[in-house]
């Protein structure tokens, strides 16, 4: 069980193979680690902003992502691009601004924490930018926007519409929103950002192209949810979290925006915790090898007349 503890950020606790390996920023930056019990506990609240950190077990709330990002550990994206294909996950480039990816920032973000928006975005008052006056207020007031990521406010409009739709499912009050797990698993330094916790059960807000049973069957096929669903349950666990079941709250992106829960049930979520564990396996074996093969395979591939449909 871990005590109620303070971190200070300098050198690794933990000698390991992680992803990653950036430096802690100097100076020495205190960080808020909770005590993790059978119940929902008050969280101190640590606020972050673009730091390198060390890998250090706990758990921690209000991390921002670059600070989340610079944890030399492995992240359940890693092991469900791993296990797929090395060659990818070696030579990503990460994420990348794009206007679906902001929208879903924006759309987590309304769901779970509102009151954060307008610190972490700004909605584009609309100038006519194909006049020079509205230009040169339109590049003013960019100047002004700081940390501060810009939407449309359409966008926010959708995103706020979809969110009453399932306000039954808003985090409450006693849950906790965001966390920063970080644990030990096989020997190695692992980290995962929750959406929320409720103190027994994890849950994941996913929009989604189809949120029909079958659409989401396919997409928790197609994108490996099954893995990720093991991984942070495994997590939580590690940390001594109660965590019965993983929830998905899918909500289709297109009007009228229908929603459904879904869950896995204990056999798949085993079978995805003996994906993982395969797909450290690969990356730990791509390591020592320094060789990230696509797909995982060399050579001439040869297809059967009974895999043709």
């Amino acid at each position: 069980m871990l005590g109620h503890t303070t971190v200070i950020c300098g050198p690794s606790s933990l000698k390991s193979m992680a992803p990653t390996d950036k430096p802690c920023a100097s100076g020495s930056v205190e960080l808020a680690v909770t005590n993790t019990t059978r119940r929902p506990v008050a969280m101190a609240t640590v606020h972050i902003r673009a730091i390198s950190m060390d890998f250090k077990v706990g758990i921690y709330e209000d991390l921002d992502y670059p600070t989340y990002a610079s944890i030399p550990a492995w992240r359940s994206h890693d092991l469900t691009t791993l296990i797929k294909d090395p060659f990818s996950w070696k030579h990503s480039k990460g994420f990348t601004e794009s206007p679906a990816l902001l929208e879903g920032r924006v759309q987590h973000t309304v769901f779970l924490e509102h009151h954060k928006f307008h610190d972490e975005f700004a909605i584009d008052p609309g100038f006519d930018r194909r006049t020079k006056v509205g230009k040169e207020e339109f590049a003013a007031w960019q100047e002004e926007l700081g940390d501060k990521t810009p939407c449309t406010q359409k966008m926010y409009e959708i995103c706020m519409e979809r969110r009453e739709l399932v306000s039954d499912y808003i985090p409450k009050n006693e849950h906790s929103v965001e966390l920063t797990l970080c644990f030990e698993w096989l020997g190695q330094p692992c980290k995962g950002k929750l959406d929320w916790w409720t103190g027994t059960d994890i849950w994941d807000y996913k929009s989604a192209r189809d949120a029909s049973p079958r659409g989401f069957k396919s997409a928790v096929n197609s994108y490996k949810y099954y893995q990720q669903a093991a991984y942070y349950l495994t997590a939580a666990r590690q940390l001594d979290m109660r965590a019965d079941k993983f929830y998905f709250l899918a909500q289709e992106k297109a009007h009228p925006y229908p929603y459904a829960v879904y869950t896995l049930s204990d056999e798949a979520i085993e079978y995805g915790a003996a994906k993982n564990e395969q797909a450290l396996k690969i990356g730990l074996d791509c390591q020592r090898k320094n060789e990230w093969l696509p797909y995982n395979r060399d050579g001439v591939i040869e297809f059967g007349i009974d895999e043709l449909y």
